[in-house]
């Protein structure tokens, strides 16, 4: 019995004829390899295809379709040049594999050779080809190309609908995608999730208000993706609250909902609760941080000057395993920098075994915003000598940190190598920094003059703030009205500005005018925002708003102020009374000054730390505002 079960077995090992014939095991080896791209494990699925030694159509079509859906585009064209190298002519399903990756890589050459070669075959109406080349299109921004394919299209199905609806909002054409997204209901074809998802993108409250209503309407208000589209939106139009009531309704909140609602407060500048939000994200055990949740968190340390937390977040970077990532290492620099922690940014910028243009952009900022110019020129051009251009930001730091510490020939010198750089063209915010740099140190005139010849169809409304401040600082009223009025054609409904113009001509003892434009304000609805100034103590941030009388320690704060001035009074302090431009009595402006921001916040700071301990004091607006 042994030998007859074991002789059939011998007898077809030594046969040089398989058990199956070459197609059936191709089919075998092309299944397997459908398998794995479709379950994501696409290098097992490149081990199998390198394997075949025959390869057909279908094989190569897999795997080009494996790596496009993988997210591998790069690898997607690569393969299908390779096959067409091969001689391996493409068919519908393998052209509209590819033509996604041609979008996502914008090699519009490629895509438009493959479209051509699709009309030359004259292949026929392929809605799925025919989708793919409108999404391709739109995602090279032309639309008018992907509206045409469109319009030409025999059959439409919900996808095609929704590649032309998402081509308009990615580029901008808000109208045309509400319209394209009407004109698909009215066909009967109810739009579903991606759609939706278009509309949010457009970052028009109006817009996403209606969608948000057909969303509950459609029973779609449960899925995350919506979730966190409608958090964005809110966030990106400055309703921070409605963004965290929507967070709030997440049942697992996952990394990009607690990212997003962390750059939600950072971004509306409500410090407090940014720093518990950022508490309560690290505190989660299913969270686990990446790199750019880490550089979230470490830019509202940076924007609200908490470095008490930014020191932890740090630590955290290191337990992480991010201290080698270059872009996490620009933000921890920059955080130190902007908490006025010189010398732990420039550690760590020392430390870094790589550094990139953000990096050295970083610390010479931080120079620049502490006073020290010479040291801030002195790190760009050690930048410039290792062998890293500069790019835009870079000259706008290092020009800003001149204008601060009044190096004006230094700094005119720096904009004279911008003028010459045909690598970098001068924008708006270089000649502001310029013009502050004049008008820091007195030169209005140069200031006017370098407006009047700047190489821009029109200079940006920050250049002509910047003169308009100088003009209030030297008391030069003419030139500030004129100066004015350029910035009123800008931005009309900037209330800063009207606030600028109204303290020149108080400070002038032009009353009627400075009332004028207080009146034109309230008139018209516009708001100055209010001046926030926020302290770090022990971790825990503390905000406070000028002559805020409701706040919880105000009167504590009160009462120490009160001594507090009684002593620098007894040692020859004169209040000045003319940094207060309304037309009021000395007594209510000694009052106006006693309540200011950030004199609570130094009060408060010193009531609650021990002698000897920095204090640092965050603004929300900058001088200019």
């Amino acid at each position: 019995m042994n030998r007859l079960y074991t002789a059939p077995s011998r007898y077809c090992w030594r046969q040089k004829t398989p058990f199956f014939s070459i197609s059936e095991f191709l089919v075998k080896y092309t299944l397997l390899m459908n398998a794995y791209a479709s379950c994501g494990r696409i290098a097992k699925a490149q081990i199998i295809f390198s394997q075949i030694s025959n390869k057909n159509l279908v094989s190569w079509t897999i795997l080009v379709s494996g790596l496009t859906k993988n997210g591998l585009f790069l690898e997607a064209v690569e393969v299908f040049y390779e096959m067409m190298v091969q001689e391996i002519r493409p068919n519908e399903i393998t052209i509209a594999s590819v033509l996604p990756a041609f979008g996502k890589l914008g090699v519009a050459l490629m895509g438009k050779s493959v479209h051509c070669y699709w009309i030359r075959h004259n292949f026929g109406g392929n809605v799925f080809v025919e989708t793919g080349l409108v999404d391709m299109y739109s995602k090279f921004g032309c639309m008018r190309i992907a509206r045409n394919l469109f319009d030409k299209m025999p059959v439409r199905n919900v996808v095609s609908w929704n590649a032309i609806i998402s081509g308009y909002s990615e580029n901008g054409f808000e109208e045309e995608a509400l319209w394209m997204f009407n004109m698909m209901r009215r066909k009967g074809i109810s739009g579903d999730i991606f759609a939706l998802m278009s509309l949010i993108n457009l970052d028009d409250l109006r817009v996403g208000s209606g969608v948000h209503g057909l969303i509950v309407k459609s029973g779609y208000e449960n899925d995350k993706l919506i979730k966190t589209a409608l958090m964005e939106l809110y966030i990106n139009c400055d309703f921070v609250d409605d963004a965290y009531s929507i967070f709030e309704e997440i049942n697992k909140k996952d990394l990009v909902a607690w990212t997003l609602m962390l750059r939600g407060f950072s971004k509306s500048g409500n410090w407090r609760r940014t720093i518990e939000h950022c508490n309560n994200m690290m505190g989660e055990d299913n969270i686990k941080l990446d790199s750019i949740s880490l550089i979230t968190i470490l830019s509202g340390c940076s924007r609200s000057g908490a470095l008490q937390q930014g020191r932890r977040v740090h630590a955290l970077v290191i337990k992480t395993g991010y201290e080698g990532d270059i872009f996490v290492g620009s933000a921890v620099i920059d955080m130190y920098a902007n908490c006025a922690n010189i010398r732990y940014a420039k550690r760590y910028f020392e430390s870094m075994e790589e550094k990139d243009v953000v990096c050295w952009n970083a610390l010479i900022s931080g120079y620049g915003m502490i006073g020290c110019g010479n040291e801030a020129v002195e790190l760009f051009l050690k930048m410039k000598r290792s062998g890293i251009n500069p790019d835009e930001s870079t000259f706008v730091s290092v020009l800003c940190a001149c204008s601060h510490a009044g190096l004006v020939d230094l700094g005119l010198q720096i904009f004279d190598h911008i003028m010459e750089n045909r690598n970098i063209i001068p924008n708006s915010k270089h000649y502001a920094c310029v013009i502050d740099l004049l008008g820091r140190a007195g030169l209005l005139n140069e200031a006017y003059s370098l407006i009047k010849s700047i190489n821009l169809l029109q200079p940006g409304p920050e250049v002509y703030c910047a003169l308009l401040t100088a003009c209030r600082v030297h008391k030069n009223f003419e030139l500030g009205v004129e100066i004015s009025q350029e910035l009123f054609q800008l931005k009309p409904n900037d209330a800063g500005y009207y606030v600028l113009l109204s303290n020149m001509y108080a400070l002038a003892g032009n009353w009627d005018c400075a009332r004028m434009s207080r009146v034109f304000l309230k008139s018209n609805n516009l708001k100055k925002n209010p001046g926030i100034s926020s302290i770090e103590i022990n971790g825990e941030m503390f905000t406070f708003l000028a002559s805020q009388k409701d706040h919880i320690h105000y009167l504590e704060i009160k009462e120490f102020l009160r001594c507090l001035i009684f002593r620098i009074k007894a040692a020859g302090y004169e209040i000045d009374v003319s940094s207060v431009y309304l037309d009021v009595s000395d007594d209510v402006k000694k009052d106006i000054l006693f309540h200011h921001s950030e004199k609570l916040a130094i009060a408060f700071g010193l009531m609650r730390t021990k002698s000897e301990s920095i204090i640092r004091i965050t603004k929300n607006l900058t001088d200019l505002q």
